[in-house]
């Protein structure tokens, strides 16, 4: 990114500050609407507006936030630090501002699609590249350590965990907690997956068939995005047994069925931004730099 840009950034919680702070850092002007917070007045190259519409004068790229949207369906953009709400249609107001523009956002939908390209532009969605899902594996996994220290009465040291997934967060998660002297069951679907498992030094089980010796695990780690933890794997773990659930909606656990039979779920969304703020926003900060010198070849 030789050419300097003028990014307009819509909304977002910590993580777009340290968003901004990196552009900012290589030259880039920012114009931002509904964000507030005393860091944001010592970044130079800052302009704060008061909507939308003004934060797009000049823009070249537009930055929202991870969801883009406040809740799933909402009219409103994500604004956790500011004090009003900034409705969609407010951004989508001025078309001529938008013409041509590509909107960087997390967790883009056929919506924000739809309204992108009624008003001529274009969007791309951050949370799907390949470098920003690897890297943020690290604070998830991080981050399930975390809660599992926080919540459990044992150490993770010599305790028995089960992993289910061993795509990138189950991979970290899993070295993390081997690390930590934990006695680790990473349960996939792939033979290949398996045959890591092992060389990872971990005990292997084969998600597709029921679990052998359920009763032994102390914390179970879900990272699988449908249901693979239903209300028979439910009953087969010991009542004290901690369940996180890593995954994105719909997650992977049967939450009713869990509440019913009294087992402890912890439904852990958006790690990254919880548990290291700082990190995420600068992987978030350097994939868009990819996405748009991707943009100038």
């Amino acid at each position: 990114m030789s050419k300097h840009y003028v990014f307009a950034f819509i909304g977002g919680d910590r993580r777009q500050i340290y968003v901004i702070n990196g552009l900012a850092r290589c030259g880039h002007k920012i114009r931002a609407a509904g964000l507030s917070a005393p860091e944001l007045s010592e970044i130079g190259g800052v302009t704060l507006c008061s909507s939308p519409a003004s934060a797009l004068e000049g823009a070249d790229f537009i930055v929202l936030p991870v969801p883009y949207a406040s809740v799933l369906n909402s009219d409103n953009i994500n604004t956790p630090l500011y004090d009003r709400e900034i409705r969609l249609s407010e951004l989508f107001a001025n078309r001529e501002a938008l013409d041509g523009k590509l909107i960087l956002a997390g967790k883009v939908d056929e919506r924000l699609s739809t309204l992108a390209g009624l008003a001529g532009a274009r969007t791309a969605d951050y949370m799907e590249r390949e470098e920003l899902a690897v890297l943020n594996a690290v604070p998830t996994a991080e981050g399930a350590v975390k809660i599992a220290i926080e919540e459990l009465p044992i150490t993770l040291h010599g305790s028995q965990c089960l992993v289910t997934g061993f795509g990138r967060v189950g991979k970290i998660l899993c070295a993390a907690l081997k690390g930590l002297g934990a006695n680790v069951t990473a349960a996939a679907r792939k033979k290949r997956d398996l045959a890591y498992i092992k060389a990872f030094g971990c005990e292997g089980a084969d998600i597709t068939r029921p679990l052998p010796s359920p009763e032994k695990f102390d914390a179970v780690f879900n990272t699988v995005p449908k249901l693979i933890i239903d209300e028979a794997v439910l009953r087969s773990l010991k009542p004290d047994c901690l369940i996180i659930d890593l995954a994105s909606k719909p997650g992977g656990v049967d939450f009713e069925a869990a509440r019913r039979i009294g087992r402890t779920v912890i439904w852990a969304l958006s790690l990254p931004g919880k548990t290291a703020p700082l990190t995420a926003g600068e992987i978030i900060c350097d994939t868009i730099k990819n996405i748009i010198d991707e943009q100038a070849r």
